[in-house]
């Protein structure tokens, strides 16, 4: 930034001394300077207007600054009004007769005997129709203006006129402002009638660039009202149309608007234009209203609007765009999605979006994650995205989403000295907390919180230390969060295609972490459900497999029967439910057949399939004619060395296993031993060359150390399984991984115990009661129900994520209680729960 120089920058006492060092050099007799002295007191008055006019004249910079701006054509954004859905009602029991609601019906917020009460008007016609007893219509903060006369045209280039009633109020209409030209010949396109006269409709347009001498336009500075048309450049070119002499300039707009029309559900109750036999209420609080754009804010964001030049090419462009066009967000930050995400393809913009929350929403800076998230309106965001469509370079593509919020509340002792107010000092902490961590703009942050910025406890104890002075030292600071897959977590999974990111479900939440478990986000919740599994697409290593980076599919079981089926193309991020099926699912597999990826369910009525084609229902595949509704455990589907679809089962009541090697189809599968024993998992180990079908197995007596697990090589003459008992004492095995030619067991009592499966004589090693897993007495620990092998191994059972953390150790992965730091993903961000620090006086302690 080039420096601005203060034009002068003497003060008050640099002019008194200045004054006196000349009266000593040109009045050697004028001896008593002293402020007694008449002379003296001249001296200082003089002083005193010389420096009032210097800080005007150190203030023509500034307005320069803003002179150019106007020149350049930046300009305020203007109110924005807020909307609601109002419900007009039949206050008697007849419905026979249609009452019509006119367009421009006005209703008025009760709100005593405010002089200047708040009006919503409707800006379409709606009717009650026979029948019924109600309609909802759509109403703004604002008040519509009617043809108002800007005045006559001059039939010169360049005539500029006023609104009577700025700023204007924008409500993302499309025909919220027209501007007509009185005209007696016939009208090529829109017009309206008013008054007996007719009136061409021009367009408005953001420059008169490119335009030719019969296009009919103007600019409109919504702020100020001012209507402008097309002026004379060098050599008399006029570029567009002008009025013609004479003629009637008339403006239809609206006017009103900003962050007063923000008012509560069951306010707008009075009707102001009344109709006969109706009353009106709001059933929801309205939304959106902004009050005009303060002069300082258009200061800071006059560069970059001359950088953009209304195109978008870089990320600021975007991002200014966004929040320039669109009075609903407050900020935006974009990125190319394929330098973030693997599922993006090349030429990729996301633009993440927050929306506007008026400071009469964040009552003490405190900014709840629900007023947020009501005020994230598809509407506004397909708005934005069209936009910005239009502006963006050839050869990109613009996808706008909103961002996602995580909540940590801030504990902590401070000390402060004898002398400090301890109720002031913390509720001075407490406001200063609440405006840092913040996705919005306070005074104690310029933007809000940085998207993807980690809360460190070193950011809590620089922002305590700085909100007040008398704060001697800051010590048990921790986070509190409102989610973490800390409890019940009964599937981990890690993303084949995203690197670092995992995914854990348990109850009804459904977890993901971009940074290999150092922090997890809630990215879905289903009420009413529990999360059975979370299963992301099979990694595109082997013949035959489809690469589907992004996509994760979660099956659910409903509290009352049956179960459900979700998909997420995004990593997680938005989620659409597939299919509901009446049996529960236990465990689900991908498979590629036929160019087309499905989705096999074990379930206890029997094998299922669901193909992923819009449409398609859950079919049954039998499995055994004997028992066609035969209940299966677990399955597995996977691609062999040799590039043969496989699909493996494991059979409720110890009927044993089933295997297709023709992909699962209908009639092709045959039974391969293990009946009479209980089988409850199912893993596959490609081993070089072999195929190696591990089958976990289950112990109805607790108390027994049961028999662990068997192992086959498939696609051999002859399926021979060998029992992997030999040191196991965990129970029942209720998962399976391998990494590194380790298998690691989750299992009912034992822990996670792990065997080398390239020994001779493979045992299972049991862990150390000290190894960190939690314990359930002192001899057995709590059940450990699933476990996933990849750059790190994760385990998850009634207490939550564990982490692999060395040889034999684990810890924990997950928790609401943090001491050092709270990650989120770089489009979330995070905002403040409700902090609770403790302020004590340093001798009390």
């Amino acid at each position: 930034m080039i420096p601005v120089p203060n034009l002068d920058d003497r003060t008050f006492a640099d002019l008194v001394s200045e004054a006196r060092e000349r009266v000593q050099r040109s009045c050697p007799d004028w001896t008593d300077l002293s402020v007694h002295d008449p002379g003296a007191a001249l001296l200082e008055a003089f002083a005193y207007l010389t420096e009032v006019m210097l800080f005007r004249l150190n203030r023509l910079p500034e307005k320069a600054y803003l002179e150019f701006l106007n020149l350049l054509g930046v300009t305020r954004r203007p109110p924005a009004a807020a909307w609601t859905e109002l419900t007009f009602s039949r206050t008697g029991a007849d419905t026979a007769e249609r009452i019509v609601i006119p367009a421009g019906t006005r209703v008025v917020a009760a709100r005593g005997a405010d002089p200047q009460p708040v009006v919503f008007t409707t800006t379409v016609p709606a009717a009650i129709a026979e029948g019924t007893a109600e309609v909802r219509v759509r109403a703004y903060h604002c008040e519509l203006v009617d043809g108002e006369l800007l005045g006559l045209g001059s039939g010169l280039p360049g005539q500029v006129l006023r609104c009577d009633r700025a700023p204007l109020a924008t409500t993302g209409e499309p025909l919220e402002v027209m501007v007509g030209v009185q005209t007696a010949g016939p009208v090529d396109g829109a017009a309206r009638e008013f008054q007996g006269r007719v009136f061409e409709i021009w367009r408005r347009v953001e420059s008169f660039a490119g335009l030719g001498a019969t296009d009919r336009a103007y600019l409109l500075d919504p702020a100020s009202g001012v209507v402008t048309f097309a002026p004379e450049l060098d050599g008399g070119v006029v570029p567009g149309a002008v009025p013609g002499a004479h003629r009637e300039i008339r403006i239809w707009y609206r006017t009103g608007g900003g962050a007063a029309g923000n008012v509560g559900a069951g306010t707008l109750t009075t009707l102001r234009d009344p109709v006969a036999g109706v009353r009106v209420v709001n059933a929801e609080p309205a939304r959106g209203g902004r009050d005009i754009e303060p002069v300082d804010a258009v200061a800071r964001r006059g560069p970059y609007e001359l950088f953009s030049l209304h195109r978008a090419v870089t990320a600021r462009d975007f991002e200014l765009l966004a929040t320039t066009d669109s009075p609903a967000v407050a900020r935006a930050r974009a990125f190319t999605r394929a330098a973030m995400w693997s599922f993006a393809r090349p030429g990729e913009v996301e633009v993440t979006l927050v929306p506007f929350v008026p400071e009469a929403a964040r009552p003490g800076w405190r900014l709840p994650v629900s007023a947020l998230l009501e005020r994230q309106l598809d509407e506004v965001r397909l708005r934005t995205q069209a936009d910005l469509d239009r502006r963006r370079a050839l050869g990109t593509s613009v996808t706008t989403t909103w961002a996602r919020y995580k909540t940590v509340s801030v504990r902590g002792r401070v000390v402060v000295g004898r002398q400090e107010d301890v109720e002031a000092v913390r509720r001075r902490i407490h406001d200063r907390l609440y405006q840092s961590i913040s996705p919005l703009p306070a005074p104690a942050t310029v933007e809000g919180w940085t998207f993807g910025e980690p809360l460190r406890a070193s950011n809590v104890y620089r922002i305590l230390e700085q909100a007040e002075p008398g704060v001697r030292y800051v010590d048990e600071v921790r986070f509190v969060l409102d989610h973490a897959p800390s409890a019940s977590v009964g599937s981990i999974a890690a993303d084949n295609y995203q690197a670092a990111t995992w995914y854990a479900g348990g109850g009804t939440q459904v977890f993901r972490s971009t940074n290999d478990g150092q922090g997890w986000e809630q990215v879905f919740e289903l009420p009413g459900e529990t999360v059975r599994q979370v299963l992301p697409a099979p990694a595109a290593d082997r013949p035959g497999v489809t690469a589907r980076p992004g996509t994760v599919a979660v099956v659910a079981n409903s509290d009352e029967g049956g179960s459900s089926v979700y998909l997420s193309a995004d990593l997680g991020e938005t989620w659409r439910k597939l299919t509901e099926i009446d049996a529960v699912v236990l465990e689900a597999a991908w498979i590629d057949r036929d160019e087309a990826v499905s989705l096999l369910f074990a379930s206890d009525a029997g094998l299922f399939e669901l193909s992923l084609v819009d449409g398609a229902v859950p079919l049954q595949i039998v499995v055994d004619q004997k028992d066609q509704d035969r209940g299966f455990n677990s399955v597995r589907a996977f691609v062999s060395e040799r590039g043969v679809w496989g699909v493996a089962l494991a059979a409720e009541t110890s009927y044993g296993v089933y295997l297709s090697t023709a992909g699962g189809r209908p009639g092709t599968f045959q039974h391969i031993g293990l009946a009479g024993t209980d089988t409850r998992a199912l893993a596959v180990q490609l081993d070089g060359p072999d195929t190696v079908l591990w089958v976990g197995t289950g112990m109805a007596d607790p108390r027994k150390p049961g028999k662990g697990c068997y192992r086959a090589r498939l696609f051999e003459a002859d399926v021979r399984w060998q029992e992997m008992s030999n040191g196991w004492t965990g129970g029942t095995c209720w998962g399976l991984d391998f990494a590194d030619g380790v298998a690691y067991a989750a299992s009912q009592s034992g822990g996670v115990l792990q065997l080398d499966t390239t020994a001779a004589a493979p045992q299972w090693e049991s862990p150390s009661v000290n190894c960190g897993l939690p314990l359930r007495d002192r001899t057995r620990f709590e059940p450990v129900r699933t476990v996933a092998a990849g750059g790190q191994v994760f385990v998850g059972g009634n207490r939550g994520t564990h982490v692999r953390a060395g040889a034999g150790l684990w810890s924990s992965a997950a928790s609401t209680e943090l001491r050092q730091v709270v990650t989120i993903p770089p489009t979330w961000l995070l905002v403040s729960g409700d902090h609770d620090i403790e302020v004590v006086i340093e001798d009390a302690q």
